[in-house]
């Protein structure tokens, strides 16, 4: 898998994630298929890896982190039709789960633009270690946008 140049700063490889995944309980590897091969990998994390992003804790949400897609699928939607799916999958692996966070650096609009498309929301902004943050929310009672 192959990251675009500009993107390397803002996600991590699945070769560097899947092991922080490993045996952890309050995290869960999703793989993103096209045509029934791996083209990219993020995480979805409960407990201390969701609260990093927040104030407080919120046994409501579910962390989606790491997001990374092969550079040669991008722009094709394969990215968008996973996030759309996250409605249905999230409930079925969390099932306390009542809306999906993430944060996007603010020097990654384009990554904000995908996860708007999708139906996530920017709750606030953050200072993340690379600079100002989007914390963004995907409520999961409310149907995905289907553009």
């Amino acid at each position: 898998m192959q990251l675009a140049p500009e993107q390397a700063e803002f996600t991590a490889l699945p070769s560097q994630l899947l092991p922080m995944l490993e045996g952890n309980p309050e995290r869960l590897g999703v793989t993103i298929l096209e045509n029934d091969v791996p083209v990219g990998l993020f995480a979805l994390s409960v407990g201390e890896h969701r609260d990093k992003y927040l104030p407080q804790p919120d046994p409501a949400g579910v962390a989606l982190g790491a997001l990374s897609l092969d550079r040669r699928c991008q722009g094709r939607g394969v990215g968008s039709a996973a996030m759309r799916q996250l409605s249905d999958f999230v409930p079925r692996h969390f099932p306390s789960a009542q809306h999906v966070l993430l944060v996007v650096n603010q020097r990654n609009p384009a990554a904000k633009h995908v996860y708007e498309k999708v139906g996530f929301v920017v709750l606030r902004e953050r200072e993340g270690l690379r600079g100002p943050q989007w914390v963004m929310q995907l409520d999961l009672s409310s149907p995905a946008p289907t553009s």
